[in-house]
């Protein structure tokens, strides 16, 4: 099963929860063993598996990335600055990830979610969801 979803981000510097969405996908694939992978084809976005129980560890994350990649006029790259910055966190943090399907379910951890990462600005994005197994 594969399947593309969209959603709208509201700003630079967001994490998403995309947790019951992916389960969802995984629940109506009929796989009972196998991996699902989530990615985004976006070169400025990511895929992140963090806690969900302290949005505000979100914001050490967000703050770490800011912190490591700043927008600033000396990248090489020749778009924007926040594009600069976004595609060094997004190729640092991963745009894609992969996740054990146990019995039908998608397997995380008690405190674990799968958050989309946007790193640049408000928009339309997409991520993309892959069932494999049996």
């Amino acid at each position: 099963m594969f399947q593309t979803r969209v959603i709208q981000t509201q700003r630079s510097g967001e994490l998403i929860e995309i947790t019951d969405a992916v389960r969802e996908m995984v629940r109506r694939s009929g796989i009972r063993q196998g991996v699902v992978v989530v990615s985004t084809p976006d070169a400025d976005a990511g895929i992140l598996c963090t806690s969900f129980h302290d949005p505000k560890g979100h914001e050490d994350i967000l703050d770490d990335f800011e912190r490591i990649w700043p927008a600033r006029t000396a990248f090489h790259f020749t778009g924007s600055m926040v594009k600069g910055a976004a595609h060094g966190k997004s190729a640092t943090a991963g745009a894609c990830m992969d996740f054990i399907v146990e019995a039908g379910q998608l397997a995380l951890g008690d405190s674990q979610g799968i958050f989309f990462a946007e790193y640049c600005e408000s928009q339309s994005r997409e991520y993309q969801v892959k069932v494999f197994g049996c």
